[in-house]
């Protein structure tokens, strides 16, 4: 009985032009593409039309999304749980957060996560610095009496604590 082996023959493709910007291929040790960026985003591309990944991906976040957490904020509109319920509002519902803390009579001025997350985005601030910003930008505030400054209206939220604050300072 005789083997034979069977071989694999390969298209060669001698290219001039990068595949994916058309730009001239800059020496013999790049065949398909001028850099390593084009490669990696003709790939990238190839990737994403597949699209197992981003499936795998959402299927993984809404699996955790899903369970209950005591350390996280729930969306009021798909009920699932987030540290960060506005960036989640903004990528999935298409809304921007405040238009979501208004829509639901939140407090619009304080973003829709935990207190573990403040503190922790807080005792941050402190320690890198970046506080001082509040320093540099003192003279743009809004100064009492001044004109051309509209009013606006306040969540139900805010009132509330607002007047409990008021009662502690007068008593």
């Amino acid at each position: 009985m005789k083997k034979t082996r069977y071989r694999k023959t390969f298209k060669v493709e001698m290219r001039t032009t990068c595949k994916m910007c058309g730009k001239e291929l800059p020496n013999a040790k790049f065949r398909t593409f001028c850099s390593k960026e084009c490669r990696n985003r003709s790939y990238n591309i190839k990737q994403a039309e597949s699209g197992y990944s981003t499936d795998w991906a959402k299927a993984k976040r809404d699996k955790i999304a899903s369970v209950p957490d005591e350390n996280k904020c729930q969306c009021l509109i798909c009920g699932k749980w987030y540290v960060q319920v506005g960036s989640h509002v903004r990528q999935v519902h298409g809304m921007t957060a405040r238009e979501y803390r208004e829509y639901f009579d939140l407090e619009v001025k304080r973003g829709t996560t935990p207190k573990w997350f403040r503190k922790m985005k807080g005792d941050q601030a402190l320690k890198n610095g970046t506080y001082k910003n509040l320093d540099i930008g003192a003279k743009y505030r809004f100064k009492k009496g001044q004109k051309g400054v509209g009013k606006y209206e306040r969540s139900p939220i805010t009132l509330e604590r607002l007047s409990k604050l008021y009662k502690l300072k007068k008593s």
